[in-house]
């Protein structure tokens, strides 16, 4: 495997063939995001005037049952929309790191075909069932913690609800290190899709646990070397290139575990 300062060299030389099309799927995803939050904030319009919220209340409440439903029912068909435009992307950047030139319009591919969409779905379905097994213990271990930390604060509990709140500050951080311990091994899947898209949800994961048994350690690790780009990032315009140039990192360092895994 590649040292992470090899990939990161790689990487830049890669993006010098493809920095037009990085920056012009940047721009699609930040214009994708901001066309959901315009929705969003539109939607709450509508549902105020039509009588279903108070004209005067904060219309991005989510604590009224309207527009809590209207919020679940836009993300999931945003998110329906917005997924196998994400499996593009990662067929279109794993392509560039292992040094093919694809055209940037085959991150819609997925959208030319009904079973491909399909495809993508299940195996997202299937993803969503492994995980749920791992965090629905974890999300009920928080939601107790924060109800007991709830109660104390009303009941005015001084060094109670002092140790409280530290306690439900280290189990958020379990449960955040957790996730990402989790979800590190499942990392690979949309990729091995990408590469082998007629292969079963279980056989995708079962291969990817395997690529991903003591090496997660490697994608954090380049993660986290390329972290300093986020620093311009105040200033807005530098995330035009510093955000593809992680990604491509990301992508990188997925692509050094799939290919050592035929090595094995």
């Amino acid at each position: 495997m590649k040292t992470v300062k090899e990939l990161k060299r790689n990487v830049l030389e890669r993006l010098r063939c493809c920095w037009g099309e990085s920056v012009m799927i940047f721009f699609i995803s930040v214009g994708g995001a901001a066309a959901i939050v315009i929705a969003w904030i539109l939607s709450a319009e509508l549902i105020g005037a039509s009588g279903e919220t108070a004209l005067s209340a904060n219309k991005t409440d989510l604590t009224g049952g309207a527009m809590l439903a209207a919020t679940a029912a836009a993300l999931l068909l945003l998110w329906g929309l917005a997924e196998p435009f994400a499996y593009g992307l990662r067929w279109y950047r794993i392509q560039q790191i292992r040094g093919n030139s694809v055209h940037a319009r085959s991150i819609f591919s997925c959208y030319g075909s009904l079973k491909r969409v399909g495809q993508i779905y299940r195996l997202e379905a299937y993803l969503f069932v492994r995980r749920l097994y791992f965090f629905l213990p974890l999300a009920a271990l928080l939601a107790a913690g924060i109800i007991v930390v709830d109660r104390l604060e009303k009941l005015n509990g001084g060094i109670a609800y002092g140790a409280a709140a530290v306690l439900i500050f280290l189990l958020t951080c379990c449960v955040l290190c957790a996730g990402a311990a989790i979800n590190s091994k499942y990392a690979p899947v949309p990729y091995l899709f990408a590469l082998e898209p007629d292969a079963p949800p279980k056989e995708l994961v079962r291969k990817s646990a395997e690529l991903t048994g003591g090496r997660t350690d490697y994608i954090l690790e380049a993660l986290f070397s390329a972290a300093g780009w986020l620093i311009p990032c105040v200033f807005i315009f530098p995330a035009v290139f510093s955000v593809p140039y992680i990604q491509m990192v990301y992508t990188a360092a997925i692509n050094e575990i799939i290919e050592s895994g035929k090595e094995r």
